[in-house]
């Protein structure tokens, strides 16, 4: 006798099941450890059964990928209801950034890696992005600052991506406190793009 069909709600509700396993397996263990074999028996389920709701490893890494990006977006809002002055929602975001990457380093080059895409990623991406833009927009509508929100969020990224990375390799050995670079590097940029007479942006 067959068993009932699965509702589409039940098969969203199982496909977030086995992302929330694959992102604390990768989490712990590194993408390395994620299959989907390996995933089936952490949830308590036959090993074959996520092979139903994932076509691939790399299918369930997207997943994997996407739910990362939104538990950033949770950190950065978090950061943003605590901070007072646009320079404190600014700092908070930058650092809860540096946090993420820090203590989740092997989701964190999972979010980097070349992948699928699709709707899911694209969504959270988005979300990220606008709260991680918010302050920008709020000092550019203040004229605080000369380059557009969306440019100087991406020269913030790539500074912060950097001086991660330079981290992680163990590479800032020059006197000067991890914490204090990445404080001094946020306030230097973020409020250095300011409107200058006579200047453009």
């Amino acid at each position: 006798m067959r068993g009932r069909a699965v509702t589409e709600g039940e098969a969203e509700e199982m496909r977030a099941h086995l992302t929330r396993v694959a992102l604390r397996l990768v989490d712990k263990e590194g993408r390395d450890a994620c299959s989907l074999r390996r995933v089936g028996a952490e949830a308590g389920i036959s090993r074959m059964t996520p092979y139903t709701y994932f076509a691939s490893k790399e299918a369930l890494l997207d997943a994997v990928r996407a739910a990362a990006l939104h538990a950033l977006s949770d950190a950065c809002e978090v950061a943003l209801g605590e901070g007072g002055t646009i320079a404190d929602r600014l700092r908070g975001v930058g650092q809860a950034y540096v946090r993420f990457a820090l203590s989740h380093p092997a989701l964190y080059d999972l979010v980097f890696e070349s992948h699928g895409g699709g709707p899911d990623h694209d969504a959270a991406t988005a979300r990220y992005r606008r709260l991680a833009e918010a302050p920008l927009r709020e000092a550019s509508s203040l004229g605080m600052i000369a380059l557009q929100p969306e440019r100087l969020g991406h020269v913030l990224w790539a500074a912060t991506h950097g001086l991660i990375g330079l981290h992680r390799a163990g590479k800032l050995r020059h006197g000067i406190a991890f914490e204090q670079l990445m404080q001094d590097l946020g306030d230097t940029l973020a409020f250095g793009f300011v409107p200058r007479s006579g200047g453009s942006g």
